[in-house]
């Protein structure tokens, strides 16, 4: 029996391996095919063609090259290719950044504001613009649950109608009810920060810093029904969006009407979710290797997102954000006042004395309220603030010296109060 190794390039997952080793053992003489994370060590007998190994790799969606075939292992690379890693990161934050300082605006906080006086057509539109957040903060899920895990378009397709029926089921249940089902900000933190962890280790997992044999989400069995339970699920899911939705079901009273607005919704959101795992799923060869390294740095980054989120919800913020321009109030006929325009994803950080009432005065621009900054809430001081167009005006009385935090109501943007003598 004789061994040759083989570097195969854009495998990350059990999956992965159980696809190129049916591909290799149909080359004769090809005897067993074991892998060791990307390298794929082959044991046959007698002669096989390096050809042969390169085109049914190839064949199977995958990459290798004859200078990644060697019968010793060590003259083979399996180092994560960091550069290319730094160069997808950086392109990403400039981008970002540019979009930010140009326009003014963060797209992954951007969530139209939601009234009782939409129409059901409006929904369908709503769901599509928010669509983008949806990819942001659901779409390395999304990407777990589909990318690179099947050649069709079966799997998308599953996924997103277990969104649909669970946002549908959870419409109707809170029209009935005439209740929005939530959780504590303690357990939605706990759920959030866990969430970001495994997306973070899926992340390293994808870019080949270590290898998980099978990622395997509530036991699911491989197949079909795998992302549509992971579908279904997804409905269940901490979100603002949801809630925001979910009060919008709440004031029709009615299943059927609850049923249908969470319907619509969620169906405006599917275009965009589906593409981006369509795009993944189709493409193969080298271009699917580029697509699933910039996949593992978007997961990368929203995991890191998603952790500091759900910590926020604990009261421990990491932001990077929003630190500093702090503004110190100035008393006036007895009062400290402090007063700032909103913006998309930003509040004011500010500087107030103890013991002196506080008057925050909020000027908000139509064009600058959102589905997410347009309710403001300081835990310290127990106020829940639903902002309008116009001024706004939030009161409290710092009692004692420290920084505290204050944030939107989905805790992803975040300031500081900090209280002096």
């Amino acid at each position: 029996m004789k061994t040759i190794y083989v570097k195969i390039d854009g495998m990350h997952c059990s999956h992965c391996e159980t696809t190129i080793r049916a591909s290799l053992l149909k080359i004769k003489n090809i005897k067993s095919v074991e892998f060791e994370k990307n390298i794929a060590v082959i044991n046959y007998t007698g002669e096989i063609e390096k050809y042969e190994i390169i085109r049914n790799v190839i064949k199977s969606g995958y990459v290798t090259k004859d200078e990644y075939i060697s019968e010793d292992k060590e003259n083979l690379k399996t180092d994560i290719e960091l550069k290319e890693f730094i160069f997808i990161l950086s392109i990403i934050v400039i981008v970002s950044f540019l979009i930010y300082r140009i326009f003014n605006f963060n797209i992954f906080n951007f969530i139209p504001t939601i009234d009782t006086n939409i129409t059901l057509g409006m929904l369908l539109i709503t769901g599509f613009f928010t669509s983008l957040h949806c990819i942001s903060m659901c779409g390395s899920l999304n990407l777990v649950a589909t990318v690179d895990k099947s050649k069709s378009i079966k799997k998308p397709i599953f996924y997103n109608l277990g969104r649909l029926i669970s946002y549908t089921f959870i419409g109707g249940l809170v029209g009935l009810l005439g209740s929005v089902l939530s959780i504590n900000d303690m357990v939605s933190g706990i759920i959030i920060a866990i969430a970001g962890v495994m997306m973070f280790i899926m992340s390293l997992n994808m870019l080949g810093v270590i290898h998980i044999k099978s990622v395997k989400l509530f036991n699911f069995k491989r197949g079909s029904k795998s992302p549509f339970l992971i579908g279904l699920l997804n409905g269940f899911m901490p979100c603002g969006p949801m809630q925001a939705m979910q009060v919008y079901a709440l004031s029709t009273g009615s299943f059927f009407l609850g049923a249908l607005s969470m319907f619509l919704f969620c169906l405006g959101t599917i275009p965009l979710m589906f593409v981006s795992s369509l795009v993944f799923n189709i493409v193969k060869g080298e271009k699917k290797i580029i697509l699933n390294k910039i996949a593992a740095v978007l997961i990368f980054i929203l995991s890191l997102s998603m952790f500091i989120r759900g910590l926020s919800y604990l009261n421990i913020n990491l932001s990077f954000i929003n630190t500093d321009n702090y503004v110190e109030a100035k008393v006036i006929d007895g009062k400290q006042v402090i007063e700032f325009d909103l913006t998309y994803d930003n509040y004011q950080n500010m500087i107030v004395h103890k013991g002196i009432p506080v008057e925050v005065i909020i000027h908000v621009d139509k064009k600058y309220l959102t589905g997410c900054n347009n309710e403001l809430k300081i835990k310290e001081y127990g106020i829940n603030k639903k902002l309008e167009i116009g001024e706004n005006i939030v009161e409290f009385t710092p009692d004692d010296i420290g920084e505290f935090t204050y944030s939107c109501w989905m805790n992803m943007i975040t300031n500081k109060i900090k209280v002096i003598k």
